[in-house]
């Protein structure tokens, strides 16, 4: 059975990213997709800091746990994913330097960065994403196999 793999681009990978990947592998869960695995990276990110406090409380409020460490996105990453969902224009012009496939998670905009606001930001961010990436994953996955 091949992996079909979604990655949330932002930053820093600390905030934003590993939110919506905690999100989406949830949802991924709950919908029986167990060929499907989300991941997440910067553009700008130190290998292996954690992720942000406030993210992982966010994460636990909805029963997701999240054990991570930042990564930087590399070509190979890119390119062996299935979707690539880019928190802001800046991140998607520098993925798309790899791949042509890649997209804003929200058609609207940028999503902006929560880094050192307060944990009701965060947990606002983690409500938008919900609904953002459920809608994503349901475009996604329908046009895959289950």
């Amino acid at each position: 059975m091949s992996i079909s793999t979604i990655l949330f681009v932002c930053t820093g990978n600390t905030c934003r990213s590993p939110l919506a990947e905690g999100i989406a592998q949830k949802w991924l869960d709950e919908n029986g997709f167990s060929d499907w695995l989300a991941v997440s990276a910067g553009i700008f990110a130190t290998e292996g800091c954690p992720i942000s406090d406030e993210t992982k409380l966010a994460l636990s409020q909805r029963g997701i746990s999240f054990s991570g460490t930042s990564k930087l996105i590399t070509k190979e990453m890119a390119t062996s994913a299935t979707a690539i969902l880019c928190m802001s224009k800046n991140h998607l012009a520098t993925v798309t330097q790899f791949v042509d496939n890649a997209e804003l998670l929200d058609p609207k905009g940028d999503i902006l960065d929560p880094i050192g606001q307060s944990q009701s930001v965060y947990d606002e961010l983690a409500s938008q994403m919900e609904t953002l990436i459920s809608t994503k994953l349901n475009s996604l996955t329908s046009k895959g196999t289950k």
